[in-house]
């Protein structure tokens, strides 16, 4: 989506464990911040262990996450491969340190949604103690 050389990006899933995100983007020295993203939900893509988020201006919380600065296009390319194709890379605005900035996320577009979202909630704490292992086993071996 952004034709610039480098990118923010809000990741509130899998790619906040520091070893997916280096394994997966091959950078691991980048500047990040916590952050949020209103008028989303997340859940557990139906039948798996990752999160999906799309829209939702009823979601009641913000979904939690950080901003990462200045990713690479490199970087995007490893990202934009590693995604699933369901997702799209949009532009957002997020909340970081009480400031409304730009940013990009991969997001499912809400015509997929009855088909790809589960009714279990996903938190990057479930996800370390019940999925990581067997994750990082299935994707990037042990």
């Amino acid at each position: 989506m952004s034709d610039t050389s480098h990118t923010s990006l809000f990741v509130y899933g899998t790619l906040l464990v520091p070893k997916i995100w280096n394994a997966v983007t091959d950078c691991s020295d980048l500047t990040s911040k916590p952050a949020s993203l209103a008028g989303h939900r997340i859940a557990k893509v139906r039948g798996g262990d990752f999160p999906v988020i799309t829209q939702d201006p009823s979601a009641k919380r913000p979904v939690p996450g950080r901003v990462i600065f200045s990713v690479p296009k490199t970087a995007i390319q490893r990202l934009d491969a590693y995604e699933d194709g369901f997702y799209e890379r949009d532009r957002v605005s997020i909340l970081c340190e009480r400031q409304k900035i730009e940013a990009e996320v991969y997001r499912v577009p809400i015509p997929l949604v009855p088909r790809l979202f589960s009714d279990d909630p996903w938190t990057l704490e479930w996800f370390e103690a019940n999925a990581l292992d067997e994750y990082w086993n299935y994707h990037f071996g042990s």
